[in-house]
C-alpha cells in the first residue's frame, strides 16, 4: 500500500516548502512531531491524572489528551 496524506511520516521530497506547516517543522514543529527527550518513563501519581483530568474538563473534553498528561507530569 502506498503511503497518503496523513498515514505515517512525510517524505522530505514531499514536506511543504514554505507558509505555516513549513514554519512549524522548522521551528521544532509540534509536540508529537519531536522525538520523545525522556528516555525512562514514568507513570503519572492519582494526583496528577486528577490534575490532567481536570485540565481536560475545562476545556471541554472528555478525557486528558497528550498535553494535559505532559502539563501535569511536569507540575510538582
Amino acid at each position: 500500500m502506498k503511503a497518503s496524506r496523513g498515514m505515517g511520516a512525510m517524505l522530505p521530497s514531499k514536506r511543504p516548502k514554505s507558509g505555516k506547516s513549513a514554519v512549524l517543522l522548522k521551528e521544532g514543529g509540534e509536540v508529537w512531531d519531536k522525538p520523545n527527550p525522556v528516555k525512562k518513563h514514568i507513570k503519572l501519581t492519582p494526583t496528577k491524572k486528577a490534575s490532567a483530568k481536570a485540565m481536560a474538563k475545562a476545556a471541554g473534553r472528555p478525557y486528558p489528551n497528550l498535553v494535559d498528561n505532559m502539563r501535569a507530569a511536569r507540575k510538582k
